[in-house]
């Protein structure tokens, strides 16, 4: 029916919104540093799991959400600062071994901080919608909000913005970005800053629906990195639109076929890609004029 066909259109909308946002953040390290940051979905559950921490001791649901953005966000550059920046001849294969440990780290952490049961956000504020007999959760709109918002600012950000545009030119050319004035470390510490936004976003926006569980982040993670695989690793804009794609086709396959196949859905879309196409949906090359 058209009415189930839509309502799984949405649900996988909502949910491909988190990918998409988990995307941004890992394009955002590796477009500055080369770094595939595995621990990027930890982001996403250390924020979930802090905020509902916080509603539960009495803390205002909204202060709650900017003080686990702020939170994890630090977190993020103090990872950078204190482990990647330390490494001497950061590979990416290297990057991507690096980041497992954190991401092992941090699990243990919160595993120790908030034990094996899954927890849920109070849910933001709002109200149910239907159209044309599909109903539309608040909680999917506020999630598709902040990719549109967060998303959105940081893809503005990188492109429109002189700085934004710098700290793509840092991976590339380093010595040049030193001798114009432009501080590889700074621009490090803003592209793992953007990311723990980013993944944080993607968190709290979930969690009212999708339980904050002290091991989902890893395979959130990897599904965030299939959609960036899809934006070839350098483009935004494609990453977005893979992060979608992505989870509407997890959600198509949930209704028509069986739910446990769901997760083995992005994996499969990222050995397609890998074969067919490698450069994923960018259709040409991606040139930053800095």
């Amino acid at each position: 029916m058209l009415t189930d066909f839509l309502q799984l259109t949405i649900a996988g909308l909502s949910q491909g919104s988190v990918y998409a946002l988990l995307a941004v953040g890992l394009i955002a390290t590796y477009t500055v540093r080369h770094v595939i940051n595995i621990a990027q979905g930890d982001f996403a559950t250390l924020a979930g799991l802090s905020a509902i921490s916080m509603v539960a001791a009495g803390v205002p649901l909204l202060l709650a959400v900017v003080l686990s953005l702020a939170t994890v966000t630090l977190a993020s550059v103090l990872i950078e600062r204190l482990i990647i920046a330390r490494v001497k001849n950061l590979t990416t294969l290297v990057s991507m071994i690096l980041t497992l440990g954190v991401s092992t780290l941090l699990q243990a952490c919160m595993l120790l901080a908030w034990g094996a049961e899954g927890r849920r956000l109070t849910p933001f504020p709002g109200s149910d919608v239907t159209l044309g007999g599909v109903s539309i959760r608040s909680q999917e709109l506020w999630m598709l909000g902040a990719l549109v918002v967060v998303g959105g600012g940081i893809l503005l950000f990188y492109e429109k913005t002189r700085f934004g545009k710098a700290l793509r030119a840092v991976a590339e050319q380093p010595v040049a970005a030193r001798i114009v004035g432009i501080s590889p470390a700074i621009a490090s510490m803003v592209a793992f800053g953007i990311a723990g936004l980013a993944g944080a976003s993607a968190g709290l926006a979930s969690s009212p629906l999708h339980l904050s569980l002290w091991s989902a982040g890893l395979l959130l993670g990897l599904k965030g990195f299939v959609a960036a695989v899809l934006g070839g690793l350098v483009s935004f804009r494609a990453a977005i639109i893979g992060g979608l794609l992505l989870g509407v086709l997890e959600s198509y396959v949930a209704g028509y076929v069986a739910s446990g196949f769901r997760d083995g859905v992005a994996f499969l879309v990222l050995i397609l890609v890998l074969i067919i196409r490698p450069a994923g949906l960018v259709l040409r090359p991606v040139h930053s004029r800095v």
